[in-house]
This record gives structure tokens, sequence and C-alpha cells, in this order.
């Protein structure tokens, strides 16, 4: 799938783009935190992405010290473009499996949803069983 991307938009800046766009606006600070790298290492994905004008940077109405992190249109426009593109390549791929494994895909579906509904619980290094 990854073939399809633009060169520009690596791993880590996909992920910083899907996070901002999922809770943003964020501090940088906070998006180091989430992505678990370090401020420096979140701070080049930042400037990166900035250049390429898929975020902005607007500043904190509390405290003036701290910028938050938005998608911008062009951000938003690419996100929208891959997402279409991967649903369509998942379809196809989809679309080549055996009858049963497509029902077994279909089955499944409830639990995935509920999985992708649940809210992120804090990761506390062990194992819940």
């Amino acid at each position: 799938m990854r073939k399809d991307w633009p060169d520009h938009l690596t791993p880590s800046r996909l992920s910083a783009l899907t996070m901002i766009a999922a809770d943003g606006p964020l501090p940088v600070g906070e998006l180091a935190r989430r992505m678990a790298v370090s401020t420096p290492t979140v701070s080049h994905i930042v400037d990166a992405l900035a250049k390429l004008r898929l975020i902005d940077r607007r500043p904190d109405p509390r405290d003036r010290r701290v910028c938050r992190l938005v998608l911008s249109d062009a951000g938003d426009e690419l996100l929208d473009d891959l997402g279409r593109r991967m649903t369509g390549l998942l379809e196809d791929q989809i679309r080549r499996l055996p009858a049963e494994q497509q029902a077994g895909l279909a089955a499944a579906l409830p639990a995935l949803e509920a999985l992708a509904a649940a809210p992120e619980r804090p990761h506390d290094g062990g194992m819940d069983r």
C-alpha cells in the first residue's frame, strides 16, 4: 500500500499527521509523548510537516509560550485522499479472497468496530490476563 503514497510522507510524518488530525490541536510536547519519541525528534517531524504545509502552528490562547499543531486544509485533503486510496486497495484485496474468508472478515467486523471505538487505556507495561 505504501508504494502509492507521496515520497515526502514517511511513516513518522504520517503518524504525527494522523494524531494531529484525530486529537488536535496538540502542543509539540504532547505529540512527542503520544508518539513515544523525544521532543527534538517531534520538532523535526513538525518542521517538515509545516514546510510541506500539511499542518499549521497556532498560538495557545492560555499560554503564549506554547504553540498548538492543527491540520491544514492541505493536510486534511491528503489524509482524505490516502483514506480513499487505502479503502479502495483493501476492497480490491478482500474481493480476491475466497467466500469463506470474506465471511470470516464480515463476522469479525463488530469486534473490530468495538475495538476502534473503545477509548484508549494507558499502557501499564503488563498483560491484562
